[in-house]
């Protein structure tokens, strides 16, 4: 398993992730001082992936209202709402402020740029999210998720 870390890169809250390599997926385990922000690293991290997100500049926002059975499935529903964002609405997510979160329920806003010719990927895309390993956990009030993506 090869692992990176990646420091925060936003200034108004820590944003940080680490890349997991695991046979043929790739994940990301990610933290923050609360669930909103572990899940603003994990969407961030998952981008980062296949592009480098601070070279590009939002030019739009949207608010995205997620629902869910319990805390894993709230981060597997939140990234997959992203991924289809980017696949099939052509728009890169750049930046997000989750607003509202418990266990079951987020609000976020999502800033990001539509997908044209200047957008420069490495790597692959992530096709999915998967439940393999996925966590979501609070110890000593810092939150970390786990969450591997088929890519």
């Amino acid at each position: 398993m090869c692992i990176r870390w990646y420091p925060s890169l936003r200034m108004t809250s820590e944003r940080t992730f680490t890349i997991l390599e695991h046979t043929a997926d790739k994940g990301i385990y990610a933290k923050g001082r609360t669930m909103g922000e572990a899940f603003e690293s994990a969407a961030y991290g998952m981008f980062s992936l296949f592009v480098n997100p601070k070279n590009y500049v939002p030019t739009a926002s949207r608010e995205v209202q997620i629902y869910a059975d319990d805390r894993e499935q709230l981060l597997w529903k939140w990234l997959s709402e992203l991924i289809f964002d980017f696949e099939v609405e052509k728009r890169l997510p750049l930046d997000f402020r989750i607003t509202d979160i418990d266990d079951t329920h987020l609000t976020a806003k999502v800033y990001y740029r539509k997908v044209g010719e200047d957008i420069e990927f490495r790597g692959s895309n992530v096709k999915a999210v998967t439940f393999h390993q996925l966590e979501v956990a609070e110890k000593d009030g810092i939150w970390h998720v786990q969450v591997y993506f088929d890519v």
